[in-house]
Order: C-alpha cells, then sequence, then structure tokens
C-alpha cells in the first residue's frame, strides 16, 4: 500500500520563523520569531510527539539582540550580541528548557560548539582564547572530551541548483507532470516511499512550492509553502518523528503526518 500524508497541524505565530532547532534526543522543537514591528523576538517550545506547545512566547533578557543556536542537556543556548554596532562581540544566555527560566549568561563568549554537557568557545578575555564551560553551571571547566555528540537526526533536503544533472532530471519531470516550469534551485528528499520536493517558479516574484510523490509517481501533496519572494531559500521543510514540518508565507508552521 502506497504512503501518504495526513494533516497533522498549523500554528501562525506573530512574527517570520526566523530559526528552529531540535533538542538532542529529538523531542522538542525551539522556534526564534522574530517581530520587527515590535522589536522582540520570542521563543516557542513544541513537544514533537503530542504536536502540543510545551510553552509559547517567551523572551529571554536581551530581547532582540539575541538568536537562537542549541537545545543541548536540556538547556537552551542563545547568542546574544552585547554591542549593535560590532557583531564580533557578543555573549551567551542559557535557559532551561522545561520552563524557559535563565540558568546562567556569559557577556564575554562566542560560542562554536556543543558536545556532551560541555560548551565551546572563544573569550577576549587576557587576550583571544578558547574556553570550555559547563553547560549546567556556565563555570570553566579543564579537559573535557571535546568528541561530538550523537544528536537525533533530522532529516533535510539535499540542495540543487540550475545546471545540476539532478536540477535537469526533476525541472523535467515537474513540467511533464504538473505543467510548471522550476527555475534557479529545488531541494530533493526521498523518504518512508515518499519523494519530497520543494521548488520554484516565477510569477510575480518567486513562489515556492512543496509536492510530494509516491514511489508510483502520483501526487500525495501539494503545497504553495510561499509566494512573492524576492530570492531562493535552503531548508525549506524537514523530516522529523514521522512528520514533515515547513514554514507557510515565513509566519505558519505547517505539519503533516506520514502514515
Amino acid at each position: 500500500m502506497e504512503r501518504k500524508l495526513e494533516f497533522n497541524f498549523s500554528h501562525v505565530f506573530n512574527g517570520i520563523v526566523w530559526n528552529s532547532v531540535v533538542s538532542e534526543d529529538g523531542n522538542v522543537l525551539v522556534f526564534e520569531i522574530r517581530n520587527s514591528q515590535q522589536k522582540q523576538v520570542s521563543f516557542s517550545a513544541l513537544l514533537v510527539k503530542d504536536s502540543a506547545w510545551l510553552w509559547q512566547n517567551k523572551v529571554s533578557e536581551e530581547q532582540w539582540w539575541v538568536n537562537l543556536n542549541a537545545v543541548s542537556s536540556n538547556r537552551i543556548l542563545l547568542t546574544m550580541y552585547t554591542e549593535t554596532n560590532n557583531p564580533d562581540k557578543k555573549g551567551i544566555l542559557v535557559y532551561d528548557l522545561p520552563a524557559f527560566n535563565l540558568n546562567w549568561w556569559n557577556n564575554d563568549f562566542s560560542l562554536t560548539a556543543v558536545s556532551k554537557g560541555f560548551v565551546f568557545g572563544m573569550t577576549s578575555i587576557y587576550g583571544s582564547r578558547e574556553v570550555i564551560l559547563d553547560i549546567q553551571t556556565g563555570k570553566e571547566v579543564k579537559g573535557a572530551n571535546t568528541e561530538p555528540s550523537h544528536s537525533f537526526s533530522v532529516l533535510r533536503p539535499q540542495l540543487y541548483h540550475d545546471g545540476n544533472e539532478y536540477f535537469k532530471t526533476v525541472k523535467i519531470f515537474l513540467e511533464k507532470k504538473l505543467n510548471l516550469q522550476a527555475i534557479a534551485s529545488l531541494e530533493y528528499l526521498e523518504h518512508d516511499g515518499l519523494i519530497f520536493i520543494s521548488f520554484y517558479t516565477q510569477g510575480e516574484g518567486l513562489a515556492n512550492d512543496l509536492i510530494v510523490l509516491s514511489a508510483m509517481g502520483n501526487i500525495v501533496l501539494h503545497e504553495k509553502m510561499s509566494d512573492h519572494l524576492k530570492g531562493i531559500g535552503w531548508d525549506t521543510f524537514f523530516i522529523l518523528s514521522g512528520c514533515v514540518f515547513f514554514v507557510r508565507n515565513k509566519v505558519e508552521l505547517v505539519s503533516y503526518k506520514i502514515v
């Protein structure tokens, strides 16, 4: 029997979905939402398997010059920019995942990696140097294991630009199947008996569509994700815990379940 997609849920945010990070166990998706009118960044955490919010619309101590960096060891790591005219001047804010309470911060720390309960980065104290911090306390530690930990895998598509042979093959298929002229680039992923293709067409600006096909070439889903775009993007969809996630018109999170 052919695989198909079943609508899971959708949610409209009060701002643009700027970034998303999954926890190491794959159970929680944290979203960074930017509202340029209010000059405010907020964060929301989704329980993936339940399709329910752990919490929503949380705001950090720095309300605008901040962005989501990682979720690890039950902690949310945010990069904050301590000098707005110098993006190299960075600090870190660390919150607990269950309730988004501030655990610790460091005003002179540029994060480079997170692994096995340790946070790696650079500080300018006593000259530029590498430091390792305990993710739970923020205290500096020596001789931590620097090997990367194995986090839960999010399935993301492969990006192909115009001129690539894969792009050409899919472009011809879309022309014959849907009479659509794909341009610029596309993203392609095969998973669980389904083929996922994100592609662009030219209209009044660029439009970005997602089409999902069965192994037999039947159309399972065709969604317009965005239109009136000024340029192309990447990572326009991903698959996690048997569901495909994408953002419609930059503000609406949409999910379908593979059944």
